[in-house]
């Protein structure tokens, strides 16, 4: 019996020495500490090719807006950043096709990871001419592609300029009172103050360069804007935009943020009005009053 004892003791013992793991270094060794020489930088630009294989024509809609970037080392991982209108975009495919909606000049790099090291390729630069969407002509005044110097300026209007209340609102709230039977619904903050009457934002078909002023002409804020179609119950696309449009800050801006788009409720020559949701993408059976949104109502400055 004390022989069975004695040999469960030593088993006891023995046991968390026999548990302790050997490290094993050949993963470390491999990758980190001895990884090797990292591809050099010319090397690594003979594997890339950024080209914009579609010619101009009058009679396509398809451009020098396409833009196909390629990556013919997949064995060197990593990433395309692309400059747009709005910031940089990553790419994480060896080979894909850019489609850019706005004109401009932009830049393009590859960033590898070569033997555990980053490294970066040179800059590629397209430049792109060849976009017009009826929302350019709305926004920017531009008549079409060749127009490069339009610019279009507009201010906020009216007692309900700016104007905080909940996400039905857009059905039925209307400054200009087209809608008689329900042009003001009050079931929300209401309007905000007068000051942000006649602040003005200026659209740039070039370079979708975008400049807002204060009501007493001062510069308030410089970037760039861009578009979708994209459509959500009535709504005719969302505007992004690098900084604020006139009328900020207000109380449901502060739940979003400056990177979030606004959209674009109604839009045409005469018209146009944004709203800033306090939150994106509601759940399904989520009523419209659930939530609240800014509304903003501009007219042209003629």
């Amino acid at each position: 019996m004390k022989t069975k004892i004695y040999g469960l003791l030593m088993a006891s013992f023995l046991i968390p020495l026999g548990c302790d793991p050997i490290e094993d270094t050949s993963l470390r060794n491999k990758y980190f500490e001895n990884a090797g020489t990292p591809i050099s930088v010319e090397e690594l630009n003979a594997a890339l090719s950024v080209t914009q294989p579609i010619p101009n024509s009058d009679n396509a809609i398809a451009g020098d807006q396409y833009v196909v970037v390629d990556n013919k080392r997949p064995d060197i991982g990593g990433t395309w950043r692309v400059g747009t209108s709005t910031g940089e975009k990553i790419v994480g495919t060896n080979h894909d096709t850019i489609i850019y909606t706005s004109n401009g000049s932009f830049d393009l790099y590859y960033a590898g990871i070569s033997a555990n090291q980053i490294v970066k390729s040179k800059t590629f630069t397209v430049e792109v001419t060849n976009c017009f969407d009826d929302y350019d002509k709305l926004l920017s005044g531009a008549q079409n592609k060749a127009d490069v110097n339009a610019k279009k300026t507009w201010k906020l209007f009216g007692t309900y300029a700016v104007y905080n209340g909940m996400y039905g609102n857009w059905k039925y709230y209307d400054e200009r009172g087209l809608n008689p039977t329900n042009a003001i619904n009050n079931y929300g903050d209401g309007p905000t103050s007068s000051t942000y009457k006649d602040q003005t934002l200026v659209f740039e078909f070039s370079g979708h360069k975008m400049t807002t002023f204060s009501n007493t002409g001062a510069v308030v804020g410089t970037g760039s804007w861009a578009y979708t179609h994209a459509s959500k119950e009535e709504i005719a696309g969302e505007l992004v935009t690098t900084v604020s449009i006139p009328g900020q800050p207000l109380s449901w801006f502060l739940f979003s943020g400056v990177t979030t788009p606004y959209w674009i409720i109604r839009i045409s020559n005469s018209e146009l009005v944004l709203c800033l949701p306090e939150v994106y993408g509601l759940s399904p059976g989520e009523e419209d009053w659930d939530w609240c949104g800014t509304y903003f109502f501009f007219e042209p400055v003629e």
